[in-house]
């Protein structure tokens, strides 16, 4: 299979501003209400905000130890309808955006001396 050219990745990026209504709701947000500390990491139960609607959500956060610094990951999935996005589609939904999407990141942050 072969990947989006440049200009259908900028379709699919003005296509997916359009349908997150950026422009009034520029900031996805997480805003964590407890901490719990797990085996590998810590659990994070807080408030998911996503285009003025916000509901509970919770979010597993791994470490790992590097020495000097730490590996922070997460992977999580959210549900667009929930938060009232209509899953983006594109050429007649021959292209098209499942309603639940997996959200990770990974970051590696310094250790404070």
């Amino acid at each position: 299979m072969k990947g989006l050219s440049e200009p259908e990745k900028a379709l699919v990026r003005a296509n997916a501003l359009k349908t997150l209504n950026a422009s009034r709701f520029p900031h996805i947000r997480f805003t964590t209400e407890a901490i719990a500390q797990t085996g590998n990491g810590y659990r994070l139960t807080g408030k998911l905000h996503i285009r003025g609607k916000s509901r509970e959500h919770v979010i597993d956060l791994h470490t790992e130890d590097l020495g000097a610094a730490w590996r922070i990951s997460a992977d999580t999935t959210v549900r667009q309808s929930n938060y009232g996005v209509k899953p983006y589609s594109l050429l007649m939904g021959s292209i098209r955006v499942a309603d639940e999407v997996s959200v990770a990141f990974t970051a590696v942050r310094a250790k404070d001396d």
